[in-house]
């Protein structure tokens, strides 16, 4: 079961991540994790593949975190239409099923890669069921209090964030 208090980011597919960061952290008042950078394949919904890179950051605080990205025209990472915002993320313990039961809801998979699924559901609203037993160290002040992974993040690992074979690294 899904309870709104598992939310626990919103992502912003922006033109320009410098001056995004500059604007919304002005808006909301927050500042910003370190930006990172990672290269991966991710499957869009007619099944095509795109080899993108991705440089990215998330909020300081929360949850909720706002998450941002440098979009990537042409690929799942475009900014979607005429708006920034991406996808809501929320914390699941079964990323199959849950990916399973939004498809059977109508809300088919938009973009996935490994351990990733997007969904769009109506007016084109997207979510992400985030796996709780992923570890992304460099987030897991934002995972939920009480989860295996919840403590504070750690900004040292080289690996910081993981999808499949490749590794984020933070941009130097």
């Amino acid at each position: 079961m899904i309870i709104m208090t598992s939310i626990w980011h919103f992502a912003l597919a922006v033109p320009d991540l410098e001056e995004a960061m500059e604007q919304v952290g002005e808006a909301f008042k927050v500042s910003w994790r370190p930006i990172h950078r990672a290269e991966t394949v991710l499957r869009d919904e007619h099944g095509q593949e795109h080899q993108v890179e991705c440089v990215f950051t998330f909020s300081e605080g929360g949850p909720p975190s706002i998450e941002m990205w440098q979009a990537v025209p042409g690929t799942p990472l475009a900014t979607p239409g005429d708006t920034w915002l991406h996808h809501i993320g929320y914390w699941v313990d079964d990323l199959p099923a849950e990916s399973d039961r939004l498809g059977g809801l109508g809300w088919p998979c938009f973009m996935n890669a490994h351990s990733v699924a997007i969904h769009r559901g109506p007016g084109g609203l997207m979510l992400e069921p985030c796996d709780v037993n992923r570890d992304r160290p460099f987030l897991r002040d934002l995972y939920p209090p009480g989860s295996a992974l919840h403590g504070p993040p750690d900004n040292n690992d080289p690996k910081h964030y993981r999808i499949g074979a490749d590794y984020h690294q933070p941009v130097d």
